[in-house]
C-alpha cells in the first residue's frame, strides 16, 4: 500500500512539473504562479523543510530545468522584449489609474467594452467591489488557512508586482489583461466559492437573495460573451486593438505595400497583421531607421507607426508627403502621398 502511495506521489508531482513547464512556455507571467506555490507550501508547512516541501522544490526545479531553452531565447532578445514593452510604462495620472483598476474588476464578470467616459460604468462598479471584497473576506473567515491562502496568494502575488510600480513609479502595466489573467481567476474562485455555499443558507431570504445575485453574475457573463462574440476587436488587445480598421483600410487599396520596423510595438502589430491582411499587401521590414527601398509598382504606399525623424528621412529621400489615415492613443499609420496613388483617404 506503501509503494501505491509512493507511485502515486511521484505521478502527481510529475504531472505539476510538466504543467509547469508548459505554462511557463505558454506565459511568462506564470513564474508569479510558482512564486504564489512556493509561498503557499512553505507557510502551510510552517517553514519546515517537509517531505511535501522537497517533492515541491523537486518538481518545481524539473518544470524550470525543462524551460531552460526558452528561458535562453528571453535572455538573447532581451532587448527586443525590452522595446515592446515600453508602452507599459506610459504615465497615467492616480485617479484615471485607480478608476481603471475598478473597471477591470467589473470586466471580470460584466464586460461590454465600455471606459469609464461611459456612465455606466460607474453605476455597477460599487456592486462588483464589494461582492468581490465580501468573496474575499468570507473565505478567510470561513475556511481552513490552507484553503483561503492558497486563493489570496494566487490573487495577490502576481497583482502586486504590476500594481505597485505603476502607482510608485508610474506606468499601465496592470492594466493589460493578460498580465493579471491568474489574479482574476483567483477572484472567480474566491467568488464561486462565496455563492456556493450561500446557496445553502439555512436563511430562505438570504438564499433567495444569494439566489438572485447568482443569476446577475450568469447572466452578466452571457451578455458580455454575447457581445464579445460579435466585436471585430476589443479593449483587451490595448496596442492592438486597432489593427482590423487598419487592416480595413489597406485592403481596400490595389496594390498596397506596408513598411515598417521592430522598434516599439511595430514587431506585435506586423505579425498581428499579416493574419488580417489580405495576399496582395506587401511588407517591407527595414532595421532600425534604415530607408527603405520603395518600388515604382506599388500605387499605395503606408507606413505602420513610424517616428517622426524616420518618417521625415523618407519623405525627404524620396520628396513625397505623409499624411495619417488612422490613429489612436497607441499607434499610426501614415500613407506616403505617392503621385501614383490612386486613393486618398
Amino acid at each position: 500500500m506503501e509503494s501505491k502511495d509512493r507511485v502515486l506521489r511521484i505521478l502527481n508531482w510529475g504531472m505539476y512539473a510538466v504543467t509547469l513547464m508548459l505554462s511557463l512556455y505558454t506565459f511568462l507571467f506564470s513564474g508569479f504562479v510558482v512564486v504564489a506555490h512556493s509561498i503557499y507550501v512553505i507557510a502551510t508547512a510552517k517553514f519546515r523543510f517537509t517531505r511535501t516541501v522537497k517533492a515541491y522544490l523537486l518538481a518545481s526545479l524539473a518544470g524550470f530545468l525543462a524551460f531552460t531553452p526558452w528561458i535562453l531565447v528571453v535572455i538573447v532578445n532581451l532587448l527586443q522584449l525590452k522595446s515592446s514593452t515600453e508602452w507599459t510604462k506610459r504615465h497615467l495620472p492616480l485617479d484615471a489609474l485607480i478608476k481603471s483598476w475598478l473597471l477591470q474588476l467589473n470586466r471580470i464578470f460584466l464586460d461590454l467594452n465600455l471606459g469609464f467616459e461611459n456612465p455606466f460604468s460607474y453605476l455597477i462598479t460599487p456592486f462588483f467591489l464589494v461582492l468581490v471584497g465580501y468573496s474575499i473576506y468570507f473565505i478567510c473567515r470561513k475556511t481552513n488557512y490552507k484553503i483561503w491562502l492558497f486563493i489570496v496568494t494566487l490573487i495577490m502575488i502576481p497583482a502586486l508586482p504590476l500594481m505597485l510600480p505603476d502607482l510608485l513609479f508610474g506606468g499601465i502595466r496592470s492594466l493589460a489583461e493578460r498580465y493579471l489573467l491568474i489574479s482574476y481567476l483567483g477572484i472567480q474562485l474566491a467568488v464561486s466559492y462565496l455563492l456556493a455555499t450561500q446557496l445553502n443558507n439555512k436563511s430562505f431570504a438570504r438564499r433567495k437573495i444569494w439566489q438572485i445575485i447568482m443569476g446577475l453574475v450568469i447572466i452578466c457573463g452571457l451578455v458580455s460573451y454575447g457581445v464579445s462574440s460579435q466585436a471585430d476587436t476589443w479593449w483587451s488587445k490595448v496596442i492592438s486593438s486597432g489593427n482590423p480598421q487598419v487592416a480595413k483600410i489597406i485592403n481596400q487599396t490595389n496594390h498596397p505595400l506596408l513598411i515598417s520596423n521592430g522598434s516599439g510595438i511595430n514587431y506585435g502589430n506586423v505579425f498581428s497583421l499579416s493574419y488580417l491582411l489580405q495576399p496582395k499587401v506587401q511588407f517591407q521590414l527595414v532595421k532600425d531607421r534604415s530607408i527603405p527601398n520603395i518600388p515604382d509598382e506599388f500605387t499605395d504606399i503606408f507606413l505602420l507607426n513610424p517616428s517622426d525623424t524616420w518618417r521625415k528621412q523618407i519623405e525627404k529621400t524620396y520628396n513625397y508627403k505623409t499624411f495619417v489615415v488612422y490613429g489612436d492613443k497607441n499607434y499610426l499609420l501614415w500613407k506616403i502621398e505617392n503621385p501614383r496613388s490612386r486613393h486618398i483617404f
